[in-house]
């Protein structure tokens, strides 16, 4: 067993382009508190994105790393998921070099994309349900292109009101944000799993293609619901 002192976090098996050119990365969900381990079944709801993301980005050089945790919460001041994704993006970086990186984080992993936004190798930032409590700071993702998606009817600890607040207060320092809301879920996404993949592929491969973001997702309205189907 692991202690707190020696668990270490980890980069799962690379998928898609063997020597990438540009990287996404994959932070699943967790706990307001916890130092047990991550549970796995957290990591398995995001695979799908993730192999939905290889397989699209393959042909341009996209390649895709999901994080495993050290431990299961965020843990106050300690915020220990965002120093496991400052390491992740560390070590990105010394495996493959100078490569542009985009984050997707679900839940408490969408609060340690943004809390890491402002790394140099980061062009981009997916929160998928982002817990993103009242007062988080913005400054970080200046420069960086945002997609939010959230259930309308989230009322959890990582509420859809919050991740509005939150869309609001980015827009004062960087113009592309985008936040589509999808009708009728709550926290977990489970009607409209396949369609929030999908937008979320399509955004993070468009941004480290250095393409516009697709219209379908460039929506001005912070509450425009998501296409779907």
């Amino acid at each position: 067993m692991f202690s707190r002192r020696t668990r270490q976090p980890e980069l799962s098996p690379l998928l898609g382009a063997p020597e990438p050119r540009a990287v996404v990365l994959v932070l699943p969900g967790g706990s307001v508190k916890s130092h047990g381990r991550p549970l796995s079944i957290v990591e398995w709801s995001m695979r799908d994105l993730a192999k939905r993301v290889a397989g699209e980005g393959a042909g341009q050089g996209v390649a895709v790393h999901l994080l495993r945790y050290r431990f299961r919460g965020w843990n106050g001041e300690d915020a220990d998921t965002a120093a496991d994704a400052r390491w992740a993006l560390a070590e990105i970086a010394r495996r493959y070099g100078d490569v542009p990186v985009a984050l997707v984080g679900n839940s408490l992993g969408g609060r340690a994309a943004f809390a890491v936004a402002g790394h140099p190798s980061v062009v981009a930032v997916a929160g998928v349900a982002p817990w993103l409590p009242e007062g988080e700071p913005v400054a970080q993702v200046a420069g960086r292109r945002i997609l939010i998606l959230h259930g309308d009817a989230d009322r959890s600890t990582a509420s859809a009101a919050l991740s509005l607040a939150y869309a609001e207060r980015a827009r004062e320092v960087t113009p592309e944000v985008h936040r589509l809301e999808v009708p009728g879920d709550g926290h977990f996404l489970l009607r409209h799993a396949k369609d929030c993949w999908a937008a979320t592929a399509e955004f993070v491969l468009a941004a480290l293609g250095s393409a516009e973001t697709p219209a379908r997702l460039a929506a001005a309205d912070l509450r425009t619901p998501l296409p779907v189907g």
